[in-house]
């Protein structure tokens, strides 16, 4: 049984009020950073049930502590907020008891907020959130969880069907090159000896803030839309370099900051690329996994980073099933530590699932942490040599541009990645690196990091009917192609609502 010690313990504002940011550890660390990196505010109601999805160290833990912190700011009761770590709990018997305590504290209370972290951990847990419905607790509480394996909560999440949990799922994922900009620009002004740059890095930001673009928009509105960002394409490719360093984990980013200030040779410590493998490596096992299985299809992966493929290819490969290649490709995407692209057919229109794929990162961060555990090679070393070779950075960032193009429209279980984002290859090889549905319409997105780029590279096909390249320089319009820097495009990239 769970000692009560320990839940007052996990919710010291019980005893300190919104002063509990000085003895709480993920809260007062962030917040004693370099930078604290906002997300948005998520609006929540009782009688459902909200899930929040995110991988390890990306910070679904602070954003809680956070989201406490400002509810008791506002006048919010702190006994009526309960906060859980279920990583402390062995048993559904002893969550459920700790609730009971917490709710026999407050029988008279019609408004309480229940925050369960990392709920995954537990053993059956979608079981004790139909409990919780069910019993009428959600009545009177806002119910908020967390979980850093997405296989558990997509597989189980679907048995809780008219529970409220229908619209409620949100992603936590690393921040956009748009958010990376807004936030760490004011920042990276204050150790920038060159006035014209320093000014510059401020009016960037403050008209950033308020332009972004809408890929289901007309080429002519999107291309005056890119002119208004364009004289700052200076000042966009020195964050985008910062960018394609640090991704967009905020402890990277900080820690990365914090070593540039200070003149260090190094970009980012090594141990904070350990503990993220171990980390990823320790969810595959508790979901009953092999690590060797794991480490071996990872390594295959870096191995042909960004190359179309067949699964059946890369299982023989690595010398396991197609099934169990499936199986393991499955928990790291619903994880978010994977994307994978399928191609598309237009003649059949859908997904090509015997076709081949494209298997990318989510973020640079997690590409070099993984590089740097499989080939033994320190992690400073493997940025280093991908920012040196011109091939690997390109690959790595159709990575980025795919990535950011999934979080425009997804919406968890009702629109995931694979029912509006592909690639495309004909019967010649020949590929369009994104292919997007936006309503009836599709658009062709192709990344070409390179000097020189015209309208001539890239495949033009009769379905779809407009074409963004996304260059290193060059900038034009056509009637159909519009070629735009990729750090100008990504700068004006919203993501969607279900994105916090």
């Amino acid at each position: 049984m769970v000692k009560i010690s320990e839940i007052n313990n996990q919710n010291p504002w019980w005893k300190y009020g919104k002063d509990f940011v000085k003895y709480d550890r993920h809260l007062s660390k962030a917040k004693g950073d370099l930078l604290f990196f906002e997300r948005r505010e998520l609006e929540t109601s009782r009688e459902n049930i909200y899930i929040i999805r995110g991988c390890r160290q990306i910070g679904k833990t602070t954003y809680l502590k956070e989201w406490i912190y400002k509810l008791i700011e506002n006048e919010f009761n702190p006994r009526r907020i309960l906060y859980l770590s279920l990583d402390f709990f062995t048993s559904r018997r002893e969550l459920r008891n700790a609730l009971s305590y917490f709710m026999d504290a407050n029988r008279e209370a019609q408004n309480l907020y229940v925050f369960l972290d990392e709920i995954t951990t537990l053993k059956d847990w979608n079981l004790e959130l139909k409990y919780l419905w069910d019993s009428g607790i959600t009545k009177k509480a806002h119910l908020i969880a967390t979980g850093s394996s997405g296989g558990a909560l997509r597989r189980k999440g679907e048995f809780l069907p008219g529970r409220g949990l229908e619209g409620n799922e949100y992603y936590l994922k690393p921040l956009t090159f748009r958010d990376f900009t807004i936030q760490t620009t004011e920042l990276i002004r204050s150790s920038i000896e060159s006035k014209e740059l320093y000014d510059a890095l401020e009016r960037l930001k403050n008209i950033i803030k308020k332009v972004t673009i809408n890929l289901e928009w007309n080429l002519d509105k999107i291309f005056k839309t890119v002119n208004i960002i364009l004289p700052f394409k200076k000042e966009l490719e020195y964050l985008f370099r910062i960018y394609l360093i640090t991704g967009g984990f905020p402890g990277v980013i900080n820690e990365h900051l914090r070593n540039r200030f200070a003149n260090k040779m190094e970009f980012i410590d090594s141990a904070t690329a350990e503990i993220f493998v171990r980390n990823i490596l320790g969810d595959v096992v508790k979901q009953g996994k092999q690590e060797t299985f794991a480490r071996r299809i990872l390594r295959e992966i870096i191995d042909k980073y960004g190359a179309k493929y067949t699964f059946s290819k890369l299982a023989r490969n690595v010398e396991v099933s197609h099934v169990t290649f499936i199986d393991y490709l499955e928990l790291l995407e619903f994880s978010l530590i994977l994307l994978i692209l399928h191609a598309y057919d237009f003649n059949k229109q859908s997904i090509k699932f015997k076709g081949g794929k494209k298997v990318y990162f989510q973020d640079p961060f997690i590409y070099y942490a993984l590089k740097s555990s499989l080939t033994g090679a320190d992690v400073n070393e493997v940025i280093a040599k991908t920012q040196e070779d011109e091939e690997a950075l390109s690959k790595l960032i159709e990575g980025i541009v795919s990535s950011h193009l999934s979080m425009t429209l997804e919406k968890p279980l009702m629109k995931e990645r694979e029912t509006f984002l592909w690639f495309y290859y004909d019967t010649r090889g020949r590929e369009i690196d994104n292919v997007m549905k936006l309503n009836e319409s599709f658009i062709g997105i192709e990344v070409k990091y390179q000097r020189k780029v015209s309208p001539e590279d890239i495949l033009r096909i009769p379905q779809i009917k407009k074409y963004i390249i996304l260059s290193k320089e060059d900038v034009e319009f056509q009637e159909k192609i519009l070629i735009v820097p990729i750090e100008i495009f990504l700068s004006l990239l919203p993501k969607s609502h279900h994105n916090l």
